[in-house]
């Protein structure tokens, strides 16, 4: 095995969105990220042991997501920038004419009460998935501010960042540098669905995941996908945290 590191990307292989990527580096780059969000979930796991306070609770779920974010982040960051010498720029992460700001914005608000209907229409059509607790995951009346402001900063701020690097900046990209649109978007809206688990999250994720891929092809810089999913989880979260603060517990 060589003892130099892979070089930098070379300047004729530009195409569409930038640089080619590799599918090598491509595969690397989520092999490492789930390995470090791996370890770090074993770690705050150990640390969270025993704990069954709803300040504890709070705090494992901040975690988390912090776990969740930088995990993502630095494995792209290792892989792409520090070894192959491109910027988060050449990876699609490049200011945004300001129309296409707005209809990233505009795209979050707009699908946040469609997918809202949907889910309730699927939960009902399934009749298989149950609600979360919210209550309890948030930790109930114990759940401050404070923890609600935290949680937005990384579910509504950072987590879309890192989330559209990796399925929009790296997957939708590298399929997109060898097929046709639709199929890039199909495909790489797949993963993304399929990250998520849950039978209704993984429909609802998946249309968003074709809506974000066509405001990247649209745009040519990730910033209107990363806006709409970032307006998405918020306005989810802010949700999720007036039912907790405000909606009473049903006794018995």
């Amino acid at each position: 095995m060589s003892a130099n590191p892979p070089g930098p990307l070379p300047a004729s292989a530009a195409t569409p969105f930038g640089p080619r990527l590799q599918g090598r580096d491509v595969l690397r780059a989520i092999l490492l990220g789930l390995a470090l969000f791996l370890i770090g979930d074993l770690v705050i796991g150990e640390l969270a042991a025993g704990v069954e306070t709803p300040g504890g609770r709070i705090n494992y779920n901040l975690a988390y997501w912090a776990v969740w974010s930088f995990a993502w982040l630095a494995a792209i960051w290792l892989v792409f920038v520090r070894q192959r010498g491109l910027s988060f720029a050449d990876l699609g992460y490049l200011v945004p004419e300001p129309r296409w700001a707005a209809w990233g914005v505009f795209a979050g608000f707009a699908a946040f009460p469609a997918a809202f209907g949907l889910a309730i229409y699927l939960r009902q059509l399934l009749g298989s998935e149950s609600a979360t607790d919210l209550r309890q995951y948030y930790g109930g009346t114990d759940f401050t501010i404070l923890q609600a402001f935290v949680l937005l900063l990384y579910g509504g701020f950072l987590v879309p960042i890192a989330e559209e690097l990796v399925f929009r900046g790296l997957l939708f990209r590298w399929i997109r540098q060898r097929m046709d649109f639709p199929a890039a978007a199909l495909i790489s809206a797949a993963i993304f669905a399929a990250a998520h688990g849950r039978p209704v999250q993984i429909v609802l994720t998946g249309l968003l995941g074709l809506l974000m891929a066509w405001l990247y092809e649209k745009s040519r810089t990730l910033v209107p996908a990363i806006l709409m999913h970032q307006t998405y989880n918020s306005l989810g979260l802010m949700m999720q945290f007036a039912y907790v603060w405000f909606v009473p517990a049903q006794s018995g």
